[in-house]
């Protein structure tokens, strides 16, 4: 996995070609601006600096690597030591839409078990039972970011990576903007199993191609990454169940 030139400098690119460019547009007054055009693809250097939020969320959705260039390699405030306070809050709202999925997930779990109760079986205060489930879509937050520092750290057999866990953030806050339609499942109270695990599949291949520009690789790679990730975060969610097993029995 080389490092890619998102992560170790600040230059800008192309988001068509990948070729840094000087800049992406001039500026000639208040509101007149002239894209700069790549020298090396004659196409303009980013042309989401036009766009609007709602052209950029369906380029998302259609997997463009342009978009992800885009957001986590040109937009500056996106790539500082520490995660931009608007993307920031935009992870805590993810955390909070993972909380209703995971609850859904234990009640459905418990029903298979032919257990009434959310926690392990027991009769607990909703307030107990949400601040569980809160700590514990936390807890998976941070340890899917940890299993990409660590798929990175393996593959460089270098913990550099490590550093910029702010960046590698945003790129995984960024992509999951799938959990964003979980509010769906509220609002039309979808109650098939399936209908998490499709949007859990749209959240993995958001964060295959992010993690492919962030990283400079092909997705193929990228999309191993997540999948250790994922096996690391699942493997802490397990154990996080367990010792809370014993905590609440």
């Amino acid at each position: 996995m080389a490092e890619s030139p998102s992560v170790v400098s600040v230059r800008q690119i192309c988001i068509e070609c990948g070729h840094p460019v000087a800049s992406l547009y001039t500026e000639y007054g208040i509101g007149h601006i002239r894209l700069t055009q790549c020298e090396h693809c004659k196409s303009f250097a980013d042309k989401y600096v036009e766009h609007d939020v709602i052209i950029m969320f369906i380029d998302m959705l259609l997997h463009k690597p342009q978009v992800y260039r885009h957001l986590l390699v040109n937009k500056l405030e996106f790539r500082r030591a520490s995660i931009e306070k608007n993307v920031g809050k935009l992870g805590i709202l993810l955390i909070l839409f993972s909380v209703y999925i995971d609850w859904f997930r234990l009640e459905e779990g418990g029903r298979l078990r032919g257990q009434s109760e959310l926690l392990f079986g027991k009769q607990h205060s909703f307030a107990l039972q949400y601040l569980f489930i809160l700590i514990l879509s936390a807890i998976d937050a941070a340890s899917l970011l940890v299993g990409i520092l660590l798929a990175s750290a393996i593959h460089q057999r270098s913990l550099m990576q490590v550093r910029w866990w702010a960046t590698v953030s945003t790129a995984l806050i960024i992509s999951s903007f799938g959990k964003v339609l979980m509010i769906l499942l509220v609002i039309w109270e979808y109650n098939e199993s399936y209908y998490p695990w499709l949007l859990d599949f749209l959240v993995f291949t958001s964060h295959s191609s992010a993690i492919s520009v962030l990283f400079d690789i092909h997705v193929i790679w990228a999309g191993l990454v997540v999948v250790f990730s994922m096996a690391f975060k699942q493997l802490v969610h397990l154990v996080v169940l367990s010792l809370s097993s014993l905590l609440f029995a």
